[in-house]
């Protein structure tokens, strides 16, 4: 297909023709597309860059045997896999799509939680940047980083991704394939045919997004709500990867819960199983069970904090003494945080004792103050 060139017009009504280009290397593809992925965004929005040429895994230690262009995220916390080639790679009529399914196929099994945030963490001091900041310009001031990972790995986990080809010239087979892909998947596919003009020292890109058909939207969206799981549905999905230990402290953690007056159930995005207790005026959610790492138990500090009960610092500082005592040390020290413990420790009858009585006591105090 011939493409026409295209004109831009300058402050003194100067016309400039760009004409059909092609990039000058696929690695100068990648480095511009990872600088500014809103080339290749689409109505998700933003993007926010984990890694370039993030390793797959295709078994359970987690080594690496394939490596994909591009790794992001959305603002939703859904992950979005990028494969990029130039027009002129024979690889782009059909290989690359084997390709990127073996990375979505084997991405999913095998993804260890926490990853993707290390990755974003590691990609940022490579840059230059603090990743602290550089995440919440990205999510705004408010939210919370631990909730927005929690829910990328979950979403990794379920299969809930993007798959993106992108190229400069986007083929017709690929075209049709990523069309049929996106109509019958879970997972969302798309083409980003990214053309290049060039005129007088200037690049200008026009992409173009492929496989966001208005049948697949809608098939999707009603598709979208999660079907209903049992908590130990959810426990034996979660975390039986992570071997009899992990599956064992997740039933102590559902006793203890019970113990103590509460009950663990799914939340509704499926991504943790969340302690609720209710009170007589009030309900609180003091920790939550999430499959992070290998299976992660989380002070909701970021919940407790706009209850009156726990509004002050020192009482949260205490609370979160108490559970340092009890479980060692506790991922995050910050108390609007979700500061959170290996879910082995349950397996220890005392860790189990000591942390029953702790829900007991910050129960007892929501109440007093409910």
């Amino acid at each position: 297909m011939t493409r026409a060139s295209i004109y831009t017009v300058d402050g003194s009504e100067t016309l400039i023709a760009m004409r059909p280009s092609e990039p000058r290397s696929e690695d100068f593809m990648q480095r511009l597309v990872a600088k500014h992925p809103e080339l290749i965004s689409d109505q998700d929005g933003a993007l926010l860059l984990i890694r370039r040429e993030q390793p797959i895994a295709d078994r359970e230690d987690g080594s690496g045997r394939w490596s994909l262009d591009h790794l992001f995220v959305t603002r939703t916390g859904i992950p979005v896999l990028v494969e990029l080639k130039r027009a002129v790679d024979t690889r782009l009529r059909r290989e690359v799509v084997g390709q990127m399914l073996d990375y979505a196929a084997n991405g999913t099994a095998y993804w260890q939680g926490g990853r993707i945030a290390e990755n974003f963490a590691a990609t940022s001091v490579e840059l230059g940047r603090d990743p602290d900041v550089e995440l919440e310009q990205f999510l705004g001031a408010g939210a919370d980083p631990e909730q927005f990972w929690e829910q990328v790995d979950a979403n990794f986990a379920a299969g809930r991704i993007k798959m993106v080809f992108v190229a400069d010239t986007i083929p017709r087979e690929l075209a049709r394939i990523v069309e049929f892909l996106n109509e019958q998947m879970k997972a969302d596919v798309r083409a980003v045919e990214l053309t290049w003009f060039e005129g007088e020292g200037i690049t200008a890109l026009a992409p173009r997004i492929i496989g966001e058909t208005e049948r697949a939207q809608n098939e999707k969206a009603a598709r979208s709500a999660l079907p209903k799981i049992s908590r130990d549905e959810w426990i034996e999905e979660s975390l039986r990867s992570f071997g009899a230990e992990a599956i064992e402290a997740a039933n102590h953690y559902v006793d203890l819960v019970a113990a103590a007056g509460g009950h663990a159930e799914v939340t509704r995005a499926q991504a943790s199983l969340i302690a609720v207790f209710d009170l007589p005026n009030d309900t609180i959610y003091p920790i939550t069970l999430s499959r992070q790492g290998k299976g992660s138990v989380q002070l909701c500090l970021a919940y407790l904090v706009s209850r009156p009960a726990f509004a002050d610092e020192a009482v949260r500082q205490h609370i979160y003494d108490e559970l340092t005592a009890i479980v060692g040390p506790l991922s995050t020290s910050k108390l609007s945080g979700y500061p959170g413990f290996p879910l082995a420790r349950l397996n220890d009858p005392a860790v189990r004792r000591d942390l029953q009585a702790l829900l007991v006591a910050i129960r007892e105090r929501a109440t007093a103050r409910s």
